[in-house]
């Protein structure tokens, strides 16, 4: 697949990294030199210095061949008329453009997106909320995906002491909990994987990760020693376009009714305190021990650093879990920092690279594969793929089917039912599995999903 990117700035950069890493190819435009140097020899792509306005540029960059065009420059304006340029000129099949502005976002978007002919919007902060906003909704959770329409669900925990499942081999889960349906796919230990096995130990402090029916996912909680209470409070830090989003996402659901607010930039506190109807806003820093103890953070149940400075959010996360605050996030740019972050004590990141490429991903699958979510490096991808009725898998046990190392089949779904590996019913045509897997090797499992060797 041939991909075009307007705008190499950190967006374009990592979607036009992961891309050529897929084997697609790409080319990255912008209309800074500085922004596209030394791209185009340490990635496996073209880059292009010119206007994404400008026709000629996007002729040079054969667009006119391309499959997909993605602009995520930094005006909304440009992403928007660069879109329809690629619709009208150079009749591309799928086009998404990025739009920050509230000011686009809340007028009438799907008219917005036809008169556009933008295919996808793709707004990096409203989609790190939404995703932030999900994993409230169980407050303990490491990570919540939910799969299938919201009938299995990808979740992550953290094993805490004294709770049932602490101390146990994996082959005891069944005693533990009979009536439970799970599937643990990965299981972290002082931010090592380990290899699993019947005899493996959950122990107190893993990080544990599975596949549960979304129904009984709050009563699992408790057997990860959890309380299945939400979040009764919640203190933000940043009043950026990220933390001022979910703000206005935890009262639209009200998932609670105590939020506050820390913003140190006076102007920017006054004009969201004057839109948000029941967060309390406060002008102060984050990190000065005064104003966390005026917020009284050590009631808080969750604490998130959603700050532009991953360093300021590491250091607030710290800060606020020092003073007893249950939970904390931490907004993390970097990817050199995810490496180190579960040893510092921090609860949760939140990787809006990741986020932003799964909104891409779920939107430019065809055919088997339905969804691709994109976890953090350590666990790999998560695929939803339709099971043809001329698949190599039909009519095999998930334990059964040989995959390549760093493929894990983790079960799929059928009728209201999800079946967990260790089902010895085979798979049937319509079926939806589920398979987690290292990036890289993507390809290799939708060969292992497609037509069988005689169907032709």
């Amino acid at each position: 697949m041939k991909v075009v990117i307007c705008g190499a700035g950190e967006v374009g950069r990592f979607i036009a990294k992961y891309l050529s890493e897929e084997d697609h190819e790409v080319v990255l435009i912008d209309d800074e030199s500085d922004a596209l140097s030394d791209l185009d020899s340490r990635l496996d792509i073209q880059t292009l210095e010119g206007s994404a306005l400008n026709p000629d540029v996007l002729k040079a960059a054969g667009t006119s061949d391309a499959d997909m065009f993605i602009s995520v420059t930094n005006h909304d304006e440009v992403n928007m008329l660069a879109c329809l340029e690629a619709y009208s000129l150079f009749n591309v099949p799928l086009r998404m453009g990025r739009i920050r502005s509230g000011f686009f976002l809340d007028a009438d978007k799907k008219k917005l997106q036809n008169e556009l002919h933008m295919d996808v919007i793709i707004s990096p902060e409203h989609e790190i909320a939404k995703s932030i906003l999900s994993k409230l909704k169980i407050t303990s959770a490491l990570e919540l995906i939910p799969l299938t329409n919201h009938k299995v669900c990808f979740l992550g925990l953290k094993c805490l002491e004294g709770a049932p499942f602490a101390n146990i081999k994996l082959s005891e889960i069944a005693y533990v909990a009979p009536n439970l349906n799970l599937f643990i796919a990965r299981i972290f230990r002082d931010g090592k994987s380990l290899t699993l096995s019947d005899d493996l130990r959950i122990l107190p402090e893993d990080e544990v990760y599975f596949l549960i029916d979304y129904k009984q996912q709050r009563n699992v909680l408790e057997l990860f020693g959890h309380e299945k209470d939400k979040a009764q409070k919640i203190v933000i830090l940043g009043g950026g376009r990220v933390g001022y989003t979910l703000a206005s996402m935890l009262e639209d659901n009200s998932l609670s009714k105590n939020i506050v607010l820390l913003e140190k930039n006076e102007q920017r506190a006054m004009e969201i305190a004057k839109t948000l109807s029941s967060t309390l806003v406060i002008k102060g820093d984050g990190l000065d021990e005064d104003i966390l103890d005026e917020v009284d953070i050590s009631t808080a149940d969750v604490a998130m650093a959603l700050s532009n400075e991953d360093e300021e959010n590491i250091l607030f996360s710290l800060l606020a879990k020092k003073k007893g605050a249950k939970k904390t996030f931490a907004l993390i740019n970097k990817a050199i920092y995810n490496q180190m972050i579960s040893q510092l004590g921090i609860d949760v990141i939140v990787d809006p690279n990741a986020i932003t490429i799964s909104t891409i991903l779920q939107h430019t699958q065809k055919g088997l594969v339905k969804v691709v979510y994109s976890l953090k490096t350590e666990i790999g991808e998560l695929m939803e793929i339709e099971a043809l009725e001329t698949s190599k898998v039909i009519g095999t046990p998930c334990a059964d089917i040989k995959v390549p190392k760093g493929v894990q089949i983790c079960g799929f779904f059928r009728a209201d039912t999800f079946y967990a590996p260790t089902s010895k019913e085979p798979i049937q045509a319509g079926d939806t599995v589920y398979v987690l897997t290292e990036r890289k090797l993507t390809k290799e499992v939708e060969k292992l999903f497609s037509a069988g060797l005689f169907f032709f």
